[in-house]
């Protein structure tokens, strides 16, 4: 492993072999060294970000297990495993479409023609 980013204690390594085996399988590239990235990670990782409130339904075995995972997994309560969990999935969706700007443009253009948000994720997940 290559150590190559520290931040507020959190250790971010790179490995060169894995790098290649994820261009091959997902086509995502993480560019080592990258600035802009870097920039919006540390962003991303400030503790006094604006927050804003929202509701939304979960299933209440769900709400259970991450109330009894986020323990587990070093996190004070059951929320802040739930933002956790939402990065993480968006920071993939915003690398695989900020790596094809020609897909956002296209789903861009498909909500303005008043194609449903829901047809659009079907139709990208089943060519991935």
């Amino acid at each position: 492993m290559e150590i190559d980013y520290s931040l507020r204690g959190i250790r971010f390594e790179w490995e060169s072999q894995k790098a290649e085996i994820n261009i091959r399988k997902h086509g995502i590239a993480f560019v080592k060294g990258d600035h802009m990235k870097s920039n919006n990670l540390k962003k991303r990782l400030r503790k006094n970000r604006p927050m804003d409130i929202i509701s939304i339904r979960i299933p209440k075995d769900v709400v259970d297990d991450l109330k009894r995972i986020a323990p587990l997994l070093g996190f004070l309560g059951y929320q802040p495993l739930i933002r956790a969990y939402i990065g993480q999935g968006l920071r993939v969706d915003l690398e695989r479409m900020e790596g094809s700007p020609e897909l956002s443009k296209f789903v861009e253009s498909l909500k303005r023609h008043g194609v449903d948000e829901t047809i659009i994720s079907e139709a990208i997940a089943e060519v991935r």
